[in-house]
């Protein structure tokens, strides 16, 4: 009796202890509120987007931010923060993520501290993400005209539009990966992290948008450094806006009677998009992938702010189409999309990437036929033998089992042997090199096929272009995904899956990657590494707008299936004119453009495969018409060289009429707008090893690999005046 007294008093002392051990945990555990989602709450589905967590902590503490959402196929993935020591008091920590569904649950959380959990259109602070083909408009310094909803910008397409403060802007440059366009206006101050990843952005394919005020030392402290532009010491004074008003579309006059000051913009290259005489309201300058629009109006005071055309002006200065030019792109796409299921360039490039050729994959009709011929077996041919030929029918119990054993056994034994049994991937990467800034920039898509079911780590390795090569920053992997709405698309709806769950580390690696058996998963990642003078080019364009000069390359293969576009002009070396294919650009040799072997053609016709031809009209022997032949795009195509040919030039070759597919996910990687900007283009496939693939600790060789290479080259402007013509006929 005293032994049981004494066990229950030490029971209850340790409850006692516990509970006050968990009670004072409790209270120094750091503690998370309702998170920022997005920007403003929009966030686009397949993007990287920024979540802003408030933390609380009571005493000083080591912490690490994971987010977790769901990928396309349902699985939840946790994205880690770096880990961080805070001091007790309240703090915001930013953490990045990739929404994979459109209305999949998103869950914050601290490693020792409580969690945060919301399912789209339930939680208060979470809505559903956004589709890819809106377009996301981010502004700071509350600009005028970007509230398309109202009055003449209903009519603009789908658009999503967040103003932000200053000191919201992410220092992470993945953060603005789903931002459309990023306007700065009024009096915005940035931290030099905030610049450096903006900087970064614009490099990658960002498009940024500068609204200076009219006080010329504001103005030139506004002008990033990065920026190839310079703000003159004084300021211009302008009397006439024709040419903004222009730009609008609207015939609607600025409200400005008197003559105004603005800071006079200096450029070396570039487009002017509107101009007073010889000084410039709207200029757009490139910078890596992307571009700088700088507008030398302030969008926030007047007379801008009082202008009645201000919406459509600033819809167009973001590339925000209109619902009416929006309708004709879509009414010009081919009918195709029904009978391939495919409706983006990234749904294609998936589709290619998913195809392994090791993988003898058993066609549906020979399914369809062994199934036929197992209802024979067990039906027509089991009755003719027992009661036939055996005349015992009772055996059918002893041949049926057989039977279905033998069947199972033998599809088995074939599944194995048409689907391996080693793991494979198909690796695709395309280079992006700016020579202006020596910045390359890669980027890399992986598939996965696993013989079992099983979860497994990956990273990819990237390799140095040249021993140079430096600042080699890991590659940031993750699942890459498709604009659809069928089966895997990221646009249908969340069921009641529950699939298994990954993480993807700080460092950009993915572990614990869930496959099933004989399945694929498709991921992506990106790299950054600088590299000085791996090009060297001396481009000029004449007075008439042809292109001349040196390029000089030092890759370790040459360049094949290459060509240079400048303008609406490409520019291939062949051996004779009629050849498919152009010599190979040797590394370490300089190349020049105005030799005999180099022919021209316009862009569109070429790549499109348009044919003109002179036929003689019915009934006239002298008399002949102009037929024009376009060949079909092939969106069941397995050849990653023309996808990716069209994908570099989508815009510039209307690329949606022509392939009848749209590009929304890979959009950053389309260079068309660097031809107005005095940039060429040289497109080409590399041999050399870019990146290795490390599957579980091991490395893994890819059953195909394919790479291709976009060189951004610098091209001066000619200062040759084209001379008169002497007139023949005297006055």
């Amino acid at each position: 009796m005293l032994f049981k007294q004494k066990t229950f008093i030490f029971f209850i002392a340790i409850g006692l202890l516990s509970g006050l051990t968990r009670e004072s945990f409790a209270e120094s555990a750091p503690t998370i509120s309702e998170p920022r989602v997005g920007w403003n709450d929009h966030y686009l589905v397949g993007r990287w987007s920024p979540i802003v967590v408030p933390v609380s902590l009571t005493e000083s503490a080591a912490v690490q931010l994971e987010v977790s959402a769901l990928d396309p196929d349902g699985n939840r993935v946790t994205y880690q923060a770096a880990p961080v020591t805070l001091d007790a008091g309240d703090h915001q920590l930013e953490g990045l993520f990739k929404a994979g569904r459109l209305d999949g649950e998103i869950s914050v959380r601290l490693k020792g501290g409580n969690d945060f959990s919301g399912t789209p259109g339930r939680a208060p602070w979470l809505k559903p993400a956004v589709s890819p083909a809106a377009k996301l408009v981010v502004t700071v310094g509350s600009p005028a005209g970007f509230d398309f909803d109202k009055e003449e910008s209903a009519s603009v397409r789908d658009h999503r539009w967040a103003n932000v403060s200053a000191a919201d802007l992410p220092t992470n440059p993945l953060a603005y990966d789903g931002v459309a366009a990023l306007v700065l206006s009024g009096s915005v101050e940035l931290t030099e992290a905030q610049s450096t990843a903006i900087r970064d952005w614009v490099a990658g394919g960002g498009r940024l948008t500068i609204s200076f005020p009219r006080d010329v030392a504001a103005a030139r402290k506004r002008l990033f450094n990065w920026v190839p532009a310079t703000i003159g010491e004084s300021s211009a004074t302008v009397r006439e806006f024709g040419s903004l008003e222009s730009f609008a579309g609207k015939n609607i006059r600025i409200p400005q009677t008197e003559p105004l000051a603005i800071p006079h913009v200096q450029y070396p290259t570039g487009e002017t998009l509107a101009s007073s005489r010889s000084i410039p309201f709207l200029v757009r300058l490139p910078y890596g992938m992307g571009s700088v629009t700088l507008l030398t109006m302030d969008l926030t005071s007047a007379p801008l702010k009082d202008w009645k055309a201000l919406h459509p002006f600033c819809a167009r200065l973001v590339g925000i189409e209109s619902r009416t030019e929006l309708a004709e792109k879509m009414g010009s796409r081919g009918s195709q999309l029904s009978s391939t299921g495919i409706s983006d360039v990234a749904t294609q490039l998936h589709a290619i990437q998913d195809h392994f050729e090791k993988v003898n994959r058993t066609s549906p009709w020979s399914v369809l036929g062994g199934l036929l011929g197992l209802l024979l077996l067990i039906g027509p041919l089991d009755y003719l033998l027992v009661h036939r030929l055996l005349k015992r029918p009772t055996l059918t119990w002893v041949t049926f089992p057989l039977t279905a054993c033998a069947v199972t056994v033998g599809a088995a034994l074939l599944a194995s042997s048409s689907n391996g049994s080693v793991a494979r991937a198909n690796q695709l990467n395309i280079i992006n090199y700016d020579q202006a800034s020596s910045t390359l920039r890669s980027r890399y898509f992986v598939n996965l096929y696993s013989p079992q079911t099983a979860q497994s780590s990956l990273k990819i390795l990237p390799h140095p272009i040249t021993s140079s090569a430096t600042g080699i920053s890991p590659a940031n992997v993750s699942w890459n995904g498709v604009a659809e709405s069928g089966f895997g698309g990221m646009l249908r709806p969340s069921g009641l899956e529950r699939g298994a769950a990954y993480e993807h580390h700080a460092d950009g690696e993915l572990s614990n990657i869930p496959v099933l058996q004989w399945s694929s998963k498709a991921l992506t990642g990106e790299s950054l590494q600088t590299v000085e003078d791996l090009v060297e080019c001396n481009l000029k364009a004449t007075a008439t707008g042809s292109l001349t000069g040196t390029i000089l390359h030092r890759f370790d293969t040459p360049i094949e299936d290459w060509m240079i576009v400048f303008q609406n002009r490409v520019y291939r070396h062949l051996k004779t004119r009629d050849d498919a294919q152009s010599l190979p650009l040797a590394p370490k040799q300089v190349w020049r453009v105005e030799q005999p072997s180099v022919f021209q053609r316009e862009l569109r016709p070429y790549l499109t495969g348009i044919l003109t031809m002179a036929t003689a009209r019915f009934g006239s022997r002298t008399t002949k018409e102009i037929v024009q032949q376009q060949s079909t795009y092939n969106t069941l195509s397995l050849d990653p060289f023309e996808v990716v040919r069209i994908l570099t030039f989508f815009d510039e070759v209307s690329g949606d009429r022509y392939t009848g597919l749209t590009n929304l996910l890979l959009n950053q990687e389309d260079c068309s707008h660097l031809l107005k900007l005095g940039r060429a283009v040289l497109f080409g496939r590399l041999r050399q090893p870019i990146a290795g693939v490390e599957l579980n600790q091991q490395p893994l060789e890819p059953d195909s690999e394919a790479s291709f290479v976009r060189l951004i080259l610098p091209v001066e402007k000619s200062t040759e005046v084209l001379k008169e013509l002497k007139r023949v006929v005297p006055d």
